[in-house]
């Protein structure tokens, strides 16, 4: 068998500090397009953000603009690992999802990142800087993979240099996974994400332009079922019809969701269940599979579980040095067995 092993000297490009960069206010403004092709004019360098979209949540800390944050949306803030991995948190205001204008008026904020369009829309038709920052890329994510990154250094410039060590961990990432299985005759396979952030079951997927539908089919060569089903939530009747080969489940209630799928019928008989082919996504800030810090660590992770012929990367080193490097933090060896494990950092149940 061809394993290739990656250790994480990579990652050990330049030594990082999380906290402030010279991002200090400046009257100057720049005028950004952003992930729906909204032209926004702003100032650069905007000194009170809310974060709502979980997309830029841990970016933000990551490329060291934590100082800047003013809040975050409140299921970012319920996970246990954000006060771990950055404590500063503690200190952000709870946002709700859909907030008032009047709210961030209130409270001084001069740039809000929301996760849909209607949701910056109605924020900048009463007097709110907002710019979209999605899950979601039109016609697939590919085409935004590195925007939300792009958009922080553009309105951000001190941050160009860790935004761009960052593009070329995830290049690299993308060939040390591809180059080695464009060599390979793989077979057909199908995927079926559940979306585990929420406690409803198999059903509970992402469709067409999800970051998750790129990964699966452009990198690791599979068929991705979410852009199949008629909406994100396909009845059981529908999954058993597709009857994936290869289960994947991230989110906060994961290993409930694993469990839950084991011990259900009919679920419990679909051929991924029968052959053992469940696997979890790890979550840190964030979940994996979403565009975050550890974007690189969700492709070898998923590289060694879908393919364990051909890879075994070090994902404890990789990790350890990942969030070191980005956040500052030194993660003892329990800590990122259970962040692989999809728990809590002390190896509780995130959610059930």
């Amino acid at each position: 068998m061809n394993k290739k092993i990656i250790l994480p000297l990579f990652l050990i490009i330049t030594t990082t500090l999380v906290g402030c960069q010279n991002t200090s206010a400046s009257d100057e403004t720049i005028t950004i397009t952003d992930m729906v092709g909204d032209t926004v004019t702003l100032k650069k360098n905007p000194q009170k953000v809310a974060v709502i979209s979980r997309a830029a949540a841990d970016m933000m800390i990551g490329f060291g603009l934590g100082g800047v944050v003013d809040g975050m949306y409140q299921s970012i803030l319920e996970n246990t690992w954000t006060s771990t991995i950055y404590p500063e948190v503690s200190d952000y205001h709870v946002y709700g999802y859909n907030e008032s204008p009047e709210l961030f008026l209130s409270r001084g904020v001069d740039l809000v990142l929301a996760p849909e369009k209607y949701l910056a829309d109605a924020l900048r038709e009463s007097g709110v800087n907002a710019i979209t920052v999605s899950l979601y890329g039109t016609p697939r994510y590919d085409v935004v993979l590195y925007k939300i990154a792009d958009l922080i250094a553009e309105i951000w410039p001190a941050t160009q240099s860790k935004v761009s060590n960052w593009k070329d961990e995830l290049d690299h990432a993308i060939e040390d996974v591809t180059s080695v299985l464009e060599t390979k005759v793989l077979e057909s396979k199908t995927i079926h994400y559940v979306r585990g952030d929420k406690d409803k079951g198999i059903g509970y997927t992402d469709t067409i332009g999800c970051l998750v539908e790129t990964f699966y089919e452009n990198y690791f060569g599979l068929t991705y079922l979410g852009s199949q089903y008629e909406n994100n939530k396909p009845s059981v009747e529908d999954v058993m019809l597709k009857n994936p080969d290869i289960i994947v489940v991230g989110g906060a209630f994961q290993n409930k969701i694993i469990a839950d799928i084991y011990d259900t019928e009919p679920q419990k008989f679909l051929d991924a269940v029968v052959n053992n082919k469940i696997y979890n996504i790890p979550i840190g800030f964030v979940m994996w599979e979403q565009n975050s810090m550890a974007l690189p660590l969700f492709l070898y992770d998923q590289a060694n579980k879908l393919y364990p012929e051909y890879f075994d990367f070090d994902l404890v080193s990789l990790t350890k040095t990942n969030f070191e490097k980005h956040f500052g933090i030194e993660l003892t060896a329990e800590q990122v067995t259970n962040m692989l494990l999809g728990k809590s950092p002390t190896g509780e149940i995130l959610a059930s």
